[in-house]
């Protein structure tokens, strides 16, 4: 089930446009749509959202968010197998040279600016658990809206 948005949508294309999937469609100043098909519930379009028009999955609003998550990559649990870099979406992370002297590679995040935490090279990472996207204090991120009231994200 995808996200939606609600006529409260001011048109802003945010949403649009931080979608790591291309799964929402608008033009400027009018009601977007989310393509149920290619969502991948992954709640970016409602972290960024300034009017608060986007309901999750389970019908509940999300709201825009202040601190960013980010894909964190453990270097030692990382096997270099490169499919956590080619899923990311926004293209933040890349595979670079491992330990000096090892012949191996890594993932690295080095894009950080560009990541919208859409988990989906957590998913792809599976039980190494190599990769992991964290909260600035630390925490793992398992939904983009931590936040249940806009008092909550305002704080």
């Amino acid at each position: 089930m995808a996200y939606m948005v609600t006529d409260t949508c001011i048109g802003c294309t945010l949403c649009a446009k931080k979608c790591p999937v291309g799964a929402i469609t608008g033009e400027a100043k009018k009601l977007h749509y989310v393509h149920s098909r290619l969502c991948i519930d992954c709640g970016v379009c409602g972290s960024y959202c300034p009017s608060n028009s986007i309901y999750d999955n389970e019908g509940r609003q999300t709201f825009k968010i202040k601190e960013r998550p980010l894909a964190v990559v453990d270097l030692e649990r990382c096997s270099g197998c490169n499919r956590c870099v080619d899923v990311c979406p926004a293209g933040c992370l890349e595979m670079e040279d491992g330990e000096p002297g090892t012949i191996y590679k890594v993932a690295r995040n080095v894009r950080t600016k560009d990541c919208v935490a859409c988990r989906m090279c957590e998913m792809v990472c599976g039980d190494k658990e190599a990769i992991r996207v964290l909260w600035p204090d630390g925490g793992r991120c398992y939904s983009l809206n931590r936040a249940t009231t806009p008092q909550e994200v305002a704080a």
